[in-house]
């Protein structure tokens, strides 16, 4: 049975089962309430029959005035389709015997499909003891296999998560707010779920208009199967000068990492390859964190690369993602949702490092990309990412990564100021290329408004390039 929450039947492996009993637990305010009627308004549009009873003190009239303005509330569903019940009294006055008859009778009444019990927490405080409210929760699952109805029981977390008498459910699934800092994020977790296999993990969700919107954890769903093999197409970055580094070029589908710090020339290089990639007719995607696509579009004229008549033929797209709190998983959706929507066949992701932000826990990072860059090869797109390193001169690499970054990219191109004869340049050498031959001199490069032109090796005689502090063999700086 669909929930109607999008991504969480990916999480639950296409819904919850007909006839089973759940319990959604978590703090007030994690959103088990609305996660519930975005249930109940999804199925009673789809023409079945939804009871959502109350223990709590909140008259219907509140909480239907807190839901007008979401997108999937439905006016029209009540009270055929939707129908609110109080048990608040029924509860106080005859317990929870009188409490599962009540529910018996509304069921039957309203011939309804699924039933809400939001506050279970209160009929846990009316039983006399535990065995009183196991024998609740057991006879309310007899009624559910009986009568044919699904059954969510929400109930705050007070103290231990899970009771005992939870384990006796179908399914137990877990809604918490994380705070870091100043930060927050929403959290989902299926703590138990009889009848299939769930994806594993914690999973975000955010809260809009929309309601809830559950992004599963890209790790958890990325697919086990080996990716397609390259076909003998290969990629190039439209660049003659750079391009004759590697003649074979990039394999298709392949995945590079594009190292350098601040005004190295990634975003322009890495541009290049989406820019000779729009010559070539195909599909090609920028997503970025810096410049916003105004910016970007002017930056690519001014040398050389006039885009605007792609991103208006809609063979350009463009992700922008300003720079405020996101959250990890849902970049992953927007970048992989557009390639496979588009057919994107290059991809350019302007700042790995601003993505790895969007991580509360940066050691996460490593498998992440791992699965990202998967996917992105079951999909057949040769992407590019352009990874910011701290320290722009200095004999030490900062790779700002917790995995070595050639355990997910086959391709490595490294990118520098040099101090030389008292003029800052950019240099750049490609540190590994998968199943193809390279040139790994050591070149400088030249941005100009015709574009990016690799200049030929340097003088032999020049040493400590890398370190960005050239200086002759001979031991004299030029």
């Amino acid at each position: 049975m669909s929930t109607g929450v999008p991504g969480l039947d990916a999480v639950l492996n296409g819904g919850l089962v007909t006839s089973g009993v759940y319990i959604v637990v978590g703090e007030p305010g994690a959103g088990k309430t609305l996660l519930a009627n975005q249930l109940c308004y999804h199925q009673g549009r789809g023409g079945a029959r939804c009871l959502y009873v109350t223990l709590l003190a909140e008259s219907h009239a509140r909480m239907l005035a807190n839901m007008r303005d979401m997108s999937f509330f439905d006016p029209a569903l009540l009270p055929e389709g939707v129908y609110y019940v109080s048990g608040f009294r029924t509860l106080e006055e005859q317990g929870l015997p009188g409490l599962l008859e009540l529910l018996r009778r509304e069921v039957r009444n309203h011939n309804a499909s699924i039933l809400i019990l939001d506050g279970l927490v209160q009929a846990q405080e009316a039983a006399g003891s535990s065995r009183d409210f196991k024998k609740f929760i057991h006879e309310l699952q007899v009624s559910a296999g009986l009568a044919r109805f699904t059954a969510l029981m929400l109930t705050s977390s007070n103290g231990p998560t899970v009771h005992p008498e939870y384990t006796m459910v179908d399914g137990i699934l877990e809604l918490r707010e994380r705070t870091l800092g100043v930060r927050s994020w929403r959290e989902l977790q299926v703590r138990k779920f009889r009848g299939g296999a769930t994806l594993t993990g914690v999973h975000t969700f955010r809260i809009s208009s929309d309601g809830l919107e559950v992004f599963p954890r890209l790790e958890a769903r990325v697919r086990r199967a080996q990716p397609p093999a390259p076909d003998a197409n290969r990629v190039h970055f439209g660049i003659p000068s750079f391009d004759a580094m590697f003649p074979a070029g990039l394999a298709t589908g392949s995945t590079t990492l594009m190292l350098g710090p601040p005004g190295s020339g990634k975003t322009l290089l890495g541009s290049s390859l989406l820019a000779e990639g729009l010559r070539r007719g195909e599909s090609c995607l920028y997503m970025g964190f810096y410049e916003s696509p105004e910016r970007l579009l002017h930056k690519l004229a001014a040398v050389g690369m006039d885009l605007d008549g792609a991103v208006e033929a809609g063979r350009m797209h463009i992700l922008w993602q300003p720079p405020a709190e996101c959250i990890l998983d849902v970049l992953a959706h927007q970048l992989l949702s557009t390639v496979k929507q588009h057919r994107i066949q290059r991809v350019f992701v302007d700042g790995l490092s601003a993505m790895g932000q969007a991580a509360p826990d940066a050691s996460r990072m490593g498998s992440f990309f791992a699965a990202l860059t998967q996917e992105l090869r079951y999909e057949a797109a040769t992407t590019v990412f352009s990874l910011e390193t701290p320290r722009l001169f200095g004999p030490v690499l900062d790779v700002p990564l917790e995995i070595g970054p050639s355990a997910v990219a086959e391709n490595l191109f490294f990118l520098r100021h040099v101090e030389l004869e008292g003029r800052l340049r950019r240099l750049l050498s490609i540190f590994k290329l998968r199943d193809a031959d390279f040139d790994p001199s050591l070149r400088e490069f030249v941005i100009s408004r015709q574009g990016i032109e690799v200049q030929p090796p340097f003088n032999s005689s020049l040493d400590t390039l890398l370190t960005g502090l050239a200086r002759h063999a001979s031991g004299g700086h030029p």
